[in-house]
């Protein structure tokens, strides 16, 4: 959750809505080490808050986002 505001923000509810992190998971499909950084393939899976409007109630849409990211001791990037 430190890093959160590294990842674009439109990338995160494509079909509209603002994501909500209370329930975000992280899974990781790989993990490649090179000499002073670490890149991992992840899925981010987390909760879009869709907005409603008078007549329709707004909801909750489950929703995942796949990046790489580069991790060093002293960085952390999203580079996918």
């Amino acid at each position: 959750m430190a890093n959160i505001k590294v990842f674009a923000i439109s990338d995160f509810c494509p079909n509209g809505g603002w994501p909500k992190f209370d329930n975000l998971s992280v899974k990781v499909f790989s993990e490649t080490k090179e000499e002073t950084y670490t890149i991992f393939d992840i899925e981010l899976l987390y909760d879009c808050e869709v907005a409603g409007c008078c007549f329709i109630p707004g909801g909750d849409d489950f929703t995942r986002l796949r990046k790489k990211i580069k991790i060093s001791e002293t960085s952390f990037e999203v580079i996918d």
